[in-house]
């Protein structure tokens, strides 16, 4: 995309790097699995960038259908009894829209104002988001590692952007002129 990142920007996806590793350690088919998540949303936000004057939900629709077909293959050796549960469907189509649809359809709106390095740094606080929903709400067993780990990614966000938030925060600071100094005694 012939984007520049600098030193900090470098250091940043080098923490994130570093941040998945370390929830890979354990499994090594959930670093494989890591691996082509992060390569589909690369090729994603690389394929809308360069998407003009397409409508972005049939889009959209194109690539989760695609990626189902994709996984279809993958049904017979991961699949198990179907839940006959309603809460579990209700809590899928939640996991499914609020976790994957809606992301994906804003950023395709945010490519428009931002650099795809910046969009794609983005999308790893939807990972940290279902993180923090497994802690807090289903209360599932976290690790010292993860807890590390998924940190790690946040402040490899937080730093990535620095840049943004220091612009805005020097944006809002009022500029002093030299006549004030001329103004003071001594």
């Amino acid at each position: 995309m012939h984007e520049k990142l600098n030193k900090v920007q470098w250091t940043a996806v080098g923490l994130s790097i570093f941040g998945c590793l370390m929830l890979s350690y354990a499994n090594i088919m959930d670093m494989v699995y890591g691996i082509v998540i992060g390569f589909s949303y690369a090729a994603y936000l690389v394929s809308q960038r360069k998407n003009v004057g397409f409508d972005k939900f049939i889009l959209l629709t194109f690539h989760i259908s695609l990626s189902a077909l994709l996984l279809l293959p993958f049904y017979p050796a991961y699949s198990g009894p179907v839940p006959a549960e309603t809460l579990f469907w209700l809590l899928i189509e939640v996991i499914a829209v609020g976790f994957t649809v809606i992301p994906l359809f804003l950023n395709l709106y945010a490519l428009k104002g931002l650099n795809s390095s910046t969009v794609g740094m983005l999308l790893n606080i939807n990972p940290i988001i279902g993180f923090i929903i497994a802690a807090l709400v289903f209360h599932e067993p976290i690790s010292p590692l993860q807890m590390a780990a998924y940190s790690i990614i946040f402040i490899s966000v937080v730093v990535f952007n620095a840049h943004y938030l220091l612009k805005r925060k020097q944006k809002h600071l009022p500029d002093r002129d030299n006549s004030d100094l001329a103004k003071e005694p001594g």
